[in-house]
């Protein structure tokens, strides 16, 4: 809104934002996994492996699903004249609700479903086309 979103503090600023939701969500998973007895798997293992799958689904949002979606997936689905919603926006939408299932079951099993649903939204930021997943995500959703 005030555009400084192109400006140096105000990436810090996202940077920051980022990283305190990535930290709340890590120590979110540990405090809960502390209920009850101590155990090594649910409140150490279990959460280096997550931490290590958010990183790996960090790099796959730079560099696989960009790449894979605007370059491979979109090219190939037909453009429909006069349709209220594009193929395309369903393709898109169809990956972007597989994905958020697949993580969220994924991080489930690993402490909490949060950590996938947060990477899953995450996966979708550096597609091309003017924040066109945000807008696919919103208008699907609203039909819904």
């Amino acid at each position: 809104e005030a555009k400084v979103l192109q400006e140096d503090f105000g990436q810090a600023i996202i940077t920051a934002a980022f990283v305190d939701d990535i930290l709340s969500l890590i120590l979110f998973n540990v405090i809960f996994s502390l209920r009850g007895d101590f155990a090594f798997v649910p409140v150490v293992l279990l959460p280096i492996i997550a931490i290590i799958f958010m990183a790996l689904a960090m790099v796959l949002a730079v560099k696989f699903w960009p790449k894979f979606i605007n370059e491979t997936i979109m090219p190939r689905i037909p453009n429909k004249e006069g349709a209220k919603v594009s193929p395309q926006d369903e393709a898109l939408f169809l990956i972007m609700m597989t994905v958020l299932v697949a993580y969220a079951t994924l991080t489930y099993f690993l402490g909490t479903h949060l950590w996938g649903c947060f990477i899953a939204g995450m996966s979708f930021a550096c597609i091309d086309k003017h924040h066109w997943p945000h807008h696919v995500w919103v208008k699907q959703t609203k039909r819904a």
